[in-house]
């Protein structure tokens, strides 16, 4: 077997720590927002200007919904569900920081953050209390928002959630070491996001038309992405949050939404995400880590049960519409 000279494998080495590290460069602030579609618009939180859609009447007085989705995704993921709830009440997806379409520039990230970033779109759009529901990454997201203001709160609903310590991958602890962090992500996670979508669900093959995992690619390649990940990544803790989680949400409507053949997060880390907040477990069959693209019906009637217990504790608002005028003979 042919050895390989000492000087290749440090220049070998070398090259990888300088491209791991051209990686890690936050990007810059906009001077501006972006062009929003119709029913989008972009919220600043101070450090970064997170893309936000709303939907429904904003006159409704039933409780608003917030969707929080998981970690390298977007709102887009929750679209069937935002438009299938929003009939009746408003329903708000953004981009969290560092995400989508939203800034990813030099900062704070993590379960910490973004759940302050929840806080603050809910502020900025004048909403006092809201059912919250996260997918993925997201879940821990939403429980970090519950942990820091209970009040804000109306009803909790997990879908395929990391809100556990003993649910973080293997990849991502190592990811947090300095230097192997930066190689990790500079070469699998930049290199592999198709891979790893068409991974998430049941049936991969179904969502990953050419549009789509060019979508992912181009999300993935925007400046500061890589940083802004491995950032989200190195303050994922949950050992502490977790023990406050029963006392927490004791008092609220809630659900866990589980597919069964989850292969980034399986079944049985959903049997203890229930436990842990002592929710009834939705199993949904033939689906994977995604329900809320792959079976968007069982999620949408799991946060239907959250959001009419919801409203059924939420207090009557008089209406402010005007009153009627009579007409003159």
């Amino acid at each position: 077997m042919r050895r390989v000279p000492r000087a290749s494998l440090v220049f070998c080495l070398v090259a990888l720590l300088y491209g791991s590290a051209a990686c890690m460069t936050p990007a810059p602030r906009r001077e501006a927002a972006p062009e929003a579609a119709a029913d989008e618009r972009y919220i600043d939180v101070g450090d970064a200007l997170l893309r936000v859609r709303v939907t429904g009447p904003p006159s409704s007085t039933a409780t608003p919904l917030v969707l929080v989705h998981g970690f390298g995704a977007r709102l887009e993921n929750w679209r069937a569900v935002q438009d299938a709830l929003s009939v009746d009440r408003v329903v708000v997806a953004f981009d969290q920081k560092g995400f989508g379409k939203s800034e990813r520039p030099d900062g704070a990230y993590g379960p910490d953050k973004h759940g302050d970033d929840v806080l603050k779109v809910m502020d900025a759009l004048s909403i006092e209390r809201a059912v919250v529901a996260g997918h993925s990454y997201g879940g821990g997201v939403v429980m970090r928002t519950l942990l820091r203001a209970p009040e804000r709160v109306a009803g909790v609903a997990l879908v395929d959630a990391l809100i556990l310590d003993e649910q973080v991958p293997t990849s991502f602890r190592w990811a947090q070491a300095p230097v192997l962090g930066e190689a990790i992500f500079s070469v699998l996670f930049s290199e592999l996001p198709g891979e790893k979508y068409v991974m998430a669900f049941h049936d991969g093959q179904r969502f990953a038309s050419t549009k789509v995992l060019d979508e992912v690619h181009a999300m993935q390649h925007q400046p500061g992405s890589t940083f802004a990940q491995l950032s989200t990544v190195r303050a994922m803790s949950y050992r502490d949050a977790e023990r406050g989680y029963r006392a927490a949400i004791a008092d609220l409507p809630r659900v866990v939404v589980w597919g069964e053949g989850d292969r980034v997060t399986p079944l049985r880390h959903g049997k203890k995400v229930a436990a842990a907040v002592d929710a009834p477990l939705v199993v949904v069959p033939a689906c994977g880590h995604v329900p809320i693209i792959e079976r968007p019906t069982a999620v949408i009637d799991a946060i239907k049960g959250v959001l009419a217990a919801a409203d059924a504790r939420r207090p009557a608002t008089p209406s402010t519409s005007p009153a009627p005028t009579e007409e003159a003979p």
